[in-house]
């Protein structure tokens, strides 16, 4: 297998169109089968399901994913260490991201910026908490976003914004549209729910949210790779789902915001962390207040 190959699988499966992918990549379309088709031969089994309506991953694809991607994260990164190396940037922004993060609102927030910046380098990094919070540490990252923990006394950390988490129920188990429009904690507390692994930090605030209001969580005994995963599964009857509204990606009418016993909407606040000792760089303090005025306005 090479590069260009895992590039158009991981096209492929963001874009879901292999024409759509095949643009991204700069390729013709037949060119980006071909090379799909070689990495499946590689591996041993078929990564995506195609069908006259759309293309999606199989069992196979949906596992190696997060893999494949990883491999590419990795080429990236080297690429960068070794140019930072080489020929230093002056002044650079290293910012690692939880996959749960609305990028459509993280760019809202970065773009400005770069745009009054345009000699910072700015990267993105997404990784998994443990990775993230292991970077960050030991100063390999600037500034990480991600479910906000208030454990973490001994780093900064600024709400940047808030996400209603919505409740999906399995297939087969339908809901009328509440009065309201939301549905009560207490009311779904009975549901098993899917879960993804705790690298992203929903499983850890789904868990945290049923612990603080004294419920017991319910959950199947496997584990989904990513949001779209659980939602699939949510179809297939294997059981509920809480997602946050920008990783919904179906968006039917199944789908209901949470309240808690007091009526209030239940979100997830992602928030910007980062060592306070290693952001006294003028152009490190600068994004610092950049970050505090958005959220002021958000």
């Amino acid at each position: 297998m090479n590069l260009n190959e895992l590039r158009c699988a991981s096209a492929v499966a963001h874009f879901e169109s292999f024409s759509a992918a095949a643009a991204h990549c700069f390729v013709t379309q037949p060119a980006l089968s071909n090379a799909v088709a070689r990495l499946e031969r590689e591996l041993g089994e078929r990564i995506f399901v195609r069908t006259t309506r759309k293309v999606s991953l199989t069992p196979f694809g949906a596992h190696i994913l997060p893999y494949l991607n990883g491999v590419l994260r990795a080429h990236s990164s080297l690429k960068e260490q070794a140019r930072t190396f080489v020929k230093p940037v002056q002044g650079h922004i290293r910012i690692g991201v939880s996959p749960l993060i609305d990028a459509r609102l993280l760019n809202a927030m970065i773009e400005p910026f770069r745009q009054q910046h345009p000699e910072l380098a700015i990267a993105l990094h997404e990784m998994n908490l443990t990775e993230l919070e292991r970077r960050l540490g030991n100063g390999s990252l600037d500034f990480v976003f991600e479910v906000e923990d208030w454990g973490k006394r001994s780093w900064k950390s600024l709400p940047i914004y808030h996400e209603p988490l919505l409740f999906i129920p399995r297939r087969g188990r339908p809901r009328k549209c509440p009065v309201g429009g939301s549905v009560r904690l207490k009311d779904i507390a009975d549901e098993t729910f899917v879960m993804v692994p705790d690298a992203c930090g929903l499983a850890r605030a789904i868990r945290g949210l049923f612990r603080s209001h004294r419920r017991k969580l319910k959950e199947y005994s496997g584990e989904g790779v990513s949001c779209q995963v659980l939602e699939e599964w949510v179809a297939l009857g294997v059981g509920a789902a809480i997602l946050p509204r920008s990783k919904l990606w179906s968006r039917g009418e199944q789908a209901f915001p949470i309240a808690d016993d007091a009526g209030r909407s239940v979100e997830i606040v992602i928030a910007a962390t980062w060592l306070q000792k290693d952001a006294n760089a003028p152009h490190l303090a600068e994004f610092t207040e950049h970050m505090r005025r958005f959220a002021a306005s958000n």
